[in-house]
């Protein structure tokens, strides 16, 4: 993937959250500039994930990924295993010319299980709380 010239720190652009899981990767989209979110689709961690991931980015001509951060509840700056793994992964998206930033996802899954009153879908609903 090309890399492009982002405009994101003007607040314009279409911007694509991850909210990794070591099973599910839940995806929302959304856009800078109107502020809106959408919860998208669910990726299941394996295989090709980031081929998966770029053509989503470059369908949605993306210029900015948001991974939400692991961190615990109990220590904040402890790093946990899970905050390892989100870590590679986001060196692995960077690494493909991804431009990524990484976003404290404390109780998204909770919120958005809240919302839809369920744990099926909730991936996807987690990365939108995320955004």
């Amino acid at each position: 993937m090309k890399k492009k010239r982002l405009n994101f720190m003007q607040g314009k652009g279409k911007v694509l959250a991850l909210d990794y899981g070591s099973k599910r990767i839940g995806v929302a989209s959304g856009d800078l500039e109107h502020g809106i979110a959408f919860p998208r689709d669910i990726i299941e961690n394996k295989g090709d994930i980031f081929g998966k991931i770029l053509s989503l980015c470059e369908e949605l001509d993306v210029v900015l990924v948001v991974v939400g951060l692991p961190l615990s509840m109990e220590q904040q700056q402890e790093e946990n295993p899970l905050m390892r793994e989100v870590s590679s992964f986001v060196e692995k998206l960077r690494a493909r010319g991804l431009e990524v930033a990484l976003l404290d996802e404390r109780l998204s899954s909770f919120e958005a299980s809240q919302k839809i009153g369920r744990k099926q879908g909730v991936d996807a609903q987690a990365a939108q709380v995320i955004l």
